[in-house]
């Protein structure tokens, strides 16, 4: 197993800053802030990459994900001062088309790394703004690019990796993710979220079709529900998911949403669960992966509660994946 400085390298530009949404905007500049803070608690402040180079696959990527229009258009928005992209729910300013691109483009960079021939086995990356809501033609719920969606493009394309499984337990569902896989095999999307919620998607019976059907995964939950459900659902469902599909890579799309203390989530969900969750997938990494783990945050609102998650989730992430016994509501 792989210690300390050779597990972990923690990822995030001083782009992301000026992705500006206005004042009260839920998702802000000083969630990056709250999210370094936590990195800081987790004492792996120098794991910490500032403003590294983008992959340079980037544009052709986001071309695999997203129709050429789409992008053009975006681009178009922000140089000509919109304030709005698609609809009030995406706030733009004149950084936010290069905060979008750099969030895939250092996504992809330190997925190259931990799943190439890197030091680290594993990647965090502190972007913004988020991006599983993103469809491919559609920005909506404060996304344009879906990066974790670009991410597993790219290693799909990578020797010796042809099953990507993605787990995202955002307190909302990743529409655009889901849609984005849902009639292929080779990318599982997994969900865990509450619903019915925002955006009105992932429900149970949402598993995907045609050579998808089977290859997604939604495990919805209902307003309050605390720790013990958000870890059975990972153990239970998850978990199996994974051993099941036996993927060569794991992508996590790390909302922090659910904290009991997000004005958003509408959930009782501790840091301390984070912290659980992120151990069973490390252990699923260490059976089908080498380890080998790549974590992109989305949601998370609240700042302290952000902190705390994050702090959790990092310290897991550089530190193995020794079990203890889950929290209990």
């Amino acid at each position: 197993m792989y210690h300390g400085s050779l597990m972990l390298k923690i990822y995030t530009s001083s782009v992301f800053h000026r992705h500006d949404t206005g004042p009260g905007h839920p998702e802000r500049a000083s969630r990056l802030d709250a999210a370094i803070e936590g990195v800081t608690r987790a004492g792996v402040r120098e794991q910490l990459i500032v403003d590294p180079d983008l992959h340079p696959e980037t544009s052709r990527i986001i071309a695999k994900v997203h129709s050429a229009q789409y992008e053009r258009d975006l681009d178009d928005a922000t140089r000509a001062g919109f304030r709005y992209f698609h609809s009030v729910d995406n706030p733009i300013s004149s950084a936010s088309f290069s905060a979008a691109r750099a969030a895939v483009g250092i996504s992809l960079a330190a997925a190259a790394e931990a799943y190439g021939s890197g030091d680290a086995r594993r990647a965090f990356v502190i972007a913004r703004p988020p991006g599983h809501h993103a469809e491919r033609a559609q920005a909506m719920g404060f996304c344009f690019f879906n990066t974790i969606a670009c991410v597993a493009e790219f290693l799909r394309e990578q020797p010796g990796i042809e099953r990507v499984f993605i787990y995202d337990f955002d307190v909302h569902h990743g529409n655009g993710t889901q849609h984005l896989f849902e009639e292929r095999g080779d990318v599982y999307y997994a969900s865990i979220h509450r619903y019915p919620f925002y955006p009105g998607t992932g429900a149970r019976e949402e598993i995907g079709t045609g050579a998808g059907r089977g290859f997604t995964k939604n495990v919805p939950l209902e307003a309050g529900e605390g720790d013990a459900a958000f870890l059975r659902a990972t153990e239970d469902e998850i978990v199996r998911a994974i051993d099941e599909f036996r993927p060569n890579a794991i992508l996590l799309s790390a909302g922090f949403d659910a904290h009991r203390r997000d004005p958003l989530g509408g959930m009782r969900v501790t840091e301390g669960a984070y912290g659980e969750l992120t151990r069973r997938i490390v252990e699923s990494a260490e059976r089908w992966c080498g380890g080998r783990l790549f974590s992109l945050l989305e949601g998370g609102y609240d700042l302290e509660g952000l902190a705390a998650s994050v702090a959790e989730h990092v310290n897991v992430l550089s530190a193995g994946s020794t079990r203890t016994a889950p929290p209990a509501d």
